[in-house]
C-alpha cells in the first residue's frame, strides 16, 4: 500500500492511500485547543457544566474516528489560573501554537455552554472558512446585560498624534443569525491560529483602556484583515449574581425596566440563515 498527498478541489491537501487500483481518501485532522483563563475559583454550576462539555468532546472525538467525515477534530485542554486575564490569554495562545493547534477555543470559567456548542461552532467554520474569530451569543454579567457584540469607530487624533478607536455595543443585535461584527467578548470565542500567527506578541496585553478581548479583535482586523462573527443562534449563559444572564433574562430585564435601546442599523450584512 502506497500513500500520496494530493490536493482536493478546495486546495486542501489530503492523504490518499493507494490499495491496488483503488484510492482510499483519508480525512483531514484539525486540532482545537480548549483554553480556560481561570481566575482561581470556578463556581460549582460552571464546573459541572464544563466537565460535561469535556466529556462530550471525548465522545465526539472517538465517534468521528468511525464516521465518514472530510475533516475530523481532536481536542486538547489547557488552563491558566491566578493571573491577570490578559496574561492568562497570552499563555493559552502560546500553548496552542506550541502544540500545533489549528484553533483555540477560549472559554471563561463562569460561562454555561449548551450541549451542541462545539458542533454548532464547527458547522459555521466549515461552511464559512473565511471566519477568523467566532463567538456565540453571550451577555454582560452586570446590568444592562448587553450582548457582547461590538462595532468600532476608528480615527486619528491630530492633537495627540496617534490613532484611536471607540467601541460601542450592538444593542439591537440580529437574532438567530450569523452576524459579522468588529469585535466580540471572549466569554467564549473560537480563534484561528493561522490568523494569530500574523500578529506580533503580545496579543492581549496593552495600555489601552479597553478590554483585552476587544483590543485583540481590533488588532486582528488592523494587522491581519481578520473576519469576526457572532452566531446568535448559539446561546450561552453567563453566571450572574445570582441569576444566569442569557437571552431570555436580558429580554425580561429590558421589558421590566423600560430600558431604551436605540434602533441603530448594523453596519455589516447579516447572513440569511
Amino acid at each position: 500500500m502506497k500513500s500520496k498527498n494530493l490536493a482536493n478541489n478546495d486546495g486542501l491537501h489530503v492523504s490518499r492511500k493507494v490499495h491496488g487500483d483503488h484510492l482510499i481518501l483519508s480525512p483531514i485532522t484539525k486540532r482545537i485547543a480548549i483554553g480556560v483563563p481561570n481566575e482561581g475559583y470556578t463556581q460549582p454550576l460552571a464546573y459541572d457544566n464544563h466537565l460535561t462539555f469535556l466529556f462530550h468532546l471525548g465522545v465526539l472525538q472517538e465517534r468521528w474516528k468511525h464516521e465518514n467525515r472530510a475533516i475530523r477534530y481532536t481536542f486538547g485542554f489547557h488552563t491558566v489560573g491566578r493571573l491577570l486575564t490578559a496574561m492568562a490569554r497570552e499563555k493559552l495562545v502560546e500553548e496552542a501554537i506550541k502544540d500545533g493547534s489549528d484553533y483555540i477555543l477560549m472559554i471563561d470559567d463562569d460561562m454555561l455552554l449548551p450541549p451542541n456548542f462545539i458542533e454548532a461552532l464547527i458547522a459555521d467554520i466549515e461552511e464559512k472558512p473565511e471566519i477568523d474569530i467566532l463567538a456565540p451569543l453571550a451577555f454582560m454579567r452586570n446590568a444592562p446585560h448587553y450582548a457582547v457584540m461590538y462595532t468600532t469607530i476608528e480615527g486619528y487624533d491630530h492633537k495627540e498624534h496617534q490613532p484611536y478607536f471607540v467601541n460601542n455595543f450592538v444593542k439591537k443585535y440580529p437574532k438567530d443569525k450569523l452576524v459579522e461584527c468588529d469585535a466580540v467578548g471572549f466569554g467564549a470565542a473560537l480563534i484561528k491560529i493561522e490568523m494569530v500567527k500574523k500578529l506580533k506578541a503580545p496579543y492581549f496585553m496593552s495600555t489601552t483602556g479597553t478590554g483585552e478581548d476587544i483590543w485583540f479583535c481590533v488588532r486582528s482586523k488592523q494587522d491581519a484583515d481578520a473576519r469576526i462573527f457572532m452566531d446568535t443562534r448559539i446561546k450561552l449563559g453567563h453566571l450572574g449574581n445570582p441569576r444566569i444572564i442569557d437571552e431570555e433574562y436580558f429580554e425580561e430585564y429590558i421589558k421590566n425596566t423600560g430600558h431604551e435601546i436605540p434602533d441603530v442599523p448594523h453596519k455589516y450584512l447579516v447572513e440569511n440563515t
